[in-house]
Order: C-alpha cells, then sequence, then structure tokens
C-alpha cells in the first residue's frame, strides 16, 4: 500500500514538474518573442528617427514652435498667390535673444508685379497668420505706393518682417549664379548614407565625427571620391552631462594643453579636411576665451572655421575673423524638423537667401528625408545657382 502510494505521489510530482517547466519554458519563449520585437522596432526607429546627439534636435521652445507655424502659413500665403520662386528673398535672418528666448529674425523681400497685387497678397498673408490665434499679431505698414510692410510678432516677440515691393527688386549681385553650399553634418554612424549623399551629383561638403563606427570607412571614400571634408568638432553643450556631444570632445573645464590635444588628435582622425565646424558647442562657442584655443590650432594647420550657430551667442564667427582664420557661418539648418513640408521650407530660404546676398550656406543631415529633399531639388541648385564646396565662400 506506501509502495503504491509512493508511486502515485511521484507520478503527481512528475506530472507538476513537467507543468511548471513547460510555463517557465512559454514565459522564457514569450520574453524572447517581446525581446525581438522591441530590438526589431528599435533598429528600425533608430535608422529613422533622429540621432540623439544632436544638439539641434534637444532645444525647442513654444516660441520656435509657434515660429515654424507662421513660416509654413507664409509660405503657404506665397503659394496659394502662385508667387515665382525667384520673386522670394530671404533679405535677412539675423540671431536674435530676448526675455530667455532665442530665435531667428526672418526679413522676406517679395516682388510683385504691381501695387493691386501687393494689396491682395497682404491680406491673404493677414488672414493666414490670424487663424494662429492672439499668440501672433501681424502689424501693417505702408512704407511708400511702392512698398508695404507686414511686421509679425510671436509672443510680443519681433520673428518677421515681409517687405512687398511692387517694383524690380534691386540686385545686390548682377554677376554670375548665387552660390551655395551645403553641409551634410554627424557623419560618421551611417556608411550607407553618407555614400548615398556623395552619389548626388553636387558637391557637397561632408563633416566627419572623430571616433565614430564609420569614420574611417567614410573618410577613405570621401577621400578617393574628391569629396571636400570638415571635422566636426565636438564642444560642450549647454545640458551636458545630460546632452553629451561624444567622444572627442573639448569640455569647458579642460585646460589649455589638454584642449589642443584633443583638438588635434580629432583632426588626425579626420584626414584630408579642409576646415572644421562644431558638434554641439552651445556653451563651448560662448567663451572667447577657450575659443582662442581652438582657433589658433586651426590656424596653424592652416584649417577654416564654420561656425554652424548652435547658439545665438556664439563668439566662434567673430573671434575667428579677428584672429586671420578663414571663416563663414550658417545661415539656414535644412532639417530641423524632418517632415518633408518643413525641409523644403528651409530650402526655400537657403535660395532665397543666396538669391538676395549671392551667397549662402545650408547644414543638413545623414536623414533619408534631407536625402530625398536634395535629389528634388538637385535640378534648381544646378541650373539657377551654383553649388561649390564651402571652402569656397570663407572670408
Amino acid at each position: 500500500m506506501n509502495a503504491n502510494n509512493k508511486e502515485k505521489r511521484s507520478k503527481k510530482h512528475r506530472k507538476i514538474s513537467r507543468k511548471i517547466s513547460s510555463h517557465i519554458l512559454s514565459i522564457i519563449l514569450l520574453c524572447l518573442i517581446i525581446l525581438g520585437v522591441f530590438l526589431l522596432f528599435f533598429n528600425y526607429t533608430d535608422k529613422r528617427s533622429v540621432l540623439l546627439f544632436e544638439e539641434i534636435y534637444a532645444v525647442s521652445s513654444e516660441l520656435n514652435e509657434i515660429i515654424s507655424q507662421v513660416d509654413y502659413k507664409i509660405y503657404d500665403s506665397l503659394f496659394q498667390k502662385g508667387i515665382p520662386e525667384k520673386d522670394i528673398s530671404f533679405s535677412k535672418v539675423i540671431p536674435k535673444h530676448q526675455d530667455g528666448y532665442d530665435w531667428d529674425f526672418t526679413e522676406l523681400l517679395i516682388n510683385l508685379p504691381g501695387r493691386d497685387d501687393a494689396i491682395l497678397l497682404e491680406d491673404v498673408i493677414y488672414k493666414r497668420l490670424s487663424e494662429l490665434g492672439p499668440s501672433v499679431k501681424v502689424e501693417k505698414e505702408r512704407i511708400s505706393d511702392s512698398e508695404t510692410v507686414c511686421n509679425v510678432y510671436a509672443h510680443g516677440l519681433y520673428t518677421h518682417k515681409i517687405r512687398l515691393i511692387n517694383k524690380e527688386q534691386e540686385k545686390r549681385f548682377q554677376e554670375g549664379l548665387p552660390k551655395i553650399a551645403i553641409v551634410i553634418d554627424d557623419m560618421g554612424y551611417d556608411l550607407d548614407m553618407a555614400i548615398a549623399f556623395m552619389d548626388l551629383d553636387l558637391p557637397l561638403s561632408l563633416s566627419v565625427l572623430p571616433s565614430a563606427p564609420h569614420t574611417v570607412d567614410i573618410v577613405y571614400e570621401a577621400n578617393r571620391r574628391g569629396a571636400e571634408l570638415l571635422l566636426h568638432l565636438p564642444m560642450e553643450p549647454k545640458d551636458y552631462p545630460d546632452l553629451n556631444p561624444g567622444p572627442g570632445a573639448v569640455l569647458i573645464n579642460m585646460d589649455e594643453r589638454r584642449i589642443r590635444k584633443t583638438v588635434n588628435d580629432d583632426i588626425d582622425q579626420v584626414s584630408g579636411i579642409r576646415g572644421v565646424n562644431h558638434h554641439m558647442g552651445s556653451k563651448f562657442t560662448e567663451r572667447s576665451d577657450k575659443m582662442k584655443i581652438v582657433l589658433r590650432e586651426l590656424k596653424r594647420r592652416n584649417l577654416f572655421y564654420l561656425d554652424s550657430r548652435t547658439t545665438n551667442l556664439t563668439v566662434a564667427y567673430d573671434l575667428a575673423r579677428d584672429m586671420g582664420v578663414p571663416a563663414a557661418k550658417k545661415d539656414v539648418f535644412l532639417d530641423n524638423d524632418l517632415s518633408s513640408k518643413a525641409i523644403r521650407f528651409e530650402m526655400e530660404r537657403l535660395l532665397g537667401i543666396a538669391r538676395y546676398s549671392g551667397i549662402a550656406i545650408g547644414i543638413g543631415h545623414p536623414h533619408r528625408e534631407t536625402l530625398d529633399i536634395l535629389k528634388d531639388y538637385a535640378g534648381i541648385l544646378k541650373t539657377e545657382f551654383k553649388v561649390v564646396p564651402v571652402s569656397e565662400l570663407m572670408q
């Protein structure tokens, strides 16, 4: 009897053990499936989304969101009235800082055939901007019989001046086509995307990060093809260390010896460069004492400096000019917003600045959306403008 009971208990225990093992295996399998789906999703979104180390995407404000909406409304108004692109110029884009806000003040010059056209467009712009509510205010101003101005304020801050002129606008540059340089930053993390940009029939300048996974391969391929290279020098942002510029960064707490060594080590990793622009750097580029150390090294090595203007309080461009370092500054970030509409607007802004000033510099990033827009605009860029390496626009 005891033997039978023991046998029954043993069978029962084995059955329970098999059930427990089965449940454990099911749970493990489920966990593996969930992990696989997560990794698949992560890898997909990682290729599609903005890289986390790009400072321009980490900084946003309610003001800049409203300004973007104002930009879209203005662009839609011009499109609605059928204004040709050649008659739209961004005559000024000026960095502003007030009440804790940073933004780019924009002045547009719209050339129209007659006074009635100016009045009609003025009404359209006023109505479209009124749709944004009380946070946006438009003041119309009659300058003369040939010029009307719409002054736009967002949250009480002066953000746009739209000049409607019904006469032939003055051309500041009469000879040759307007020149445009386009720099693609943050190269080093996606070899296939880097090659796709090199395959475009445009003389783009590529700015490569030091110590990135594909830095060596991208530098080799760019030099093989004769593409212009820059070092994308990581610099300390205002939100450091929460926002990390990555390996090879120069930081505020470094002494002169360490800054010089870091800069030269980074330069040596990206062979064949013509110049340097900064990665992040909203804090570092506001410090004259620290920027002088960097710029002295660039001057010693005969390199130019492109101020990416990640802060409106940057001293980098003016300091470089004072020190005799060839320099220029970015006019437009092409892809702060990766929507097609936003990138197209920034492309139009870049073209408008070039039409008015004769030259313009845009900075983009290795995103599929940016690549697609450049493909779409390649015909215009080749026929109505002269695209040049950014080194040709250094002063």
